[in-house]
């Protein structure tokens, strides 16, 4: 459970303070291996599949998200630096997030994650995360841009997530 709260906080902070998809740099296509650091809880990886399509539906989201949940979303791109602050309510939640997002080319970023949740989550209030991913390569036959494996057998796809439908008016599930 634990494990499984960390990468949602992860991602939820990745989704939630991304940058307009025309400002963030783009990621290489291929297989990527996301790791999310707390020390709170155990270390956690992830792997993702992407393509240049994928990469701007990742970003398309997170902006819809955005739009929809945050009073606050400052994001402040410098090169291959891009730092955030967002005020947003998500299930009841106030999330107050601040990140740091630097890329090493193409192939690499780490982000700093300072997130404030009110009321607390699991009972926390305050969680300080760092992910750092690297391109690994190609995708394996078993992926497809857009697949995500989370771990422990959760696995999702970006382009048949049910939401997906509902934030993206006029996208169609392609894979369904």
């Amino acid at each position: 459970m634990r494990v499984t709260f960390a990468v949602a906080t992860a991602l939820a902070a990745s989704f939630v303070t991304a940058a307009a998809a025309d400002d963030y740099p783009p990621r290489k296509p291929g297989l990527w291996e996301v790791v999310v650091h707390n020390a709170a809880m155990p270390e956690a990886t992830m792997k993702m599949c992407i393509d240049a399509e994928t990469d701007q539906l990742f970003h398309k989201f997170s902006s819809t998200i955005r739009s929809k949940h945050c009073d606050k979303n400052d994001v402040t791109v410098s090169g291959d630096t891009v730092q955030t602050q967002t005020n947003c309510v998500l299930g009841g939640t106030t999330v107050t997030t601040s990140s740091v997002t630097k890329f090493t080319g193409n192939a690499a970023y780490h982000v700093d994650i300072k997130t404030h949740f009110d009321p607390p989550k699991l009972g926390q209030s305050d969680v300080t995360a760092t992910q750092d991913a690297k391109w690994v390569g190609d995708c394996p036959a078993d992926m497809k841009p857009g697949d995500f494996d989370m771990g422990h057998g959760i696995k999702v796809n970006i382009k048949t997530i049910n939401m997906l439908k509902s934030l993206l008016p006029g996208h169609s599930n392609s894979n369904q």
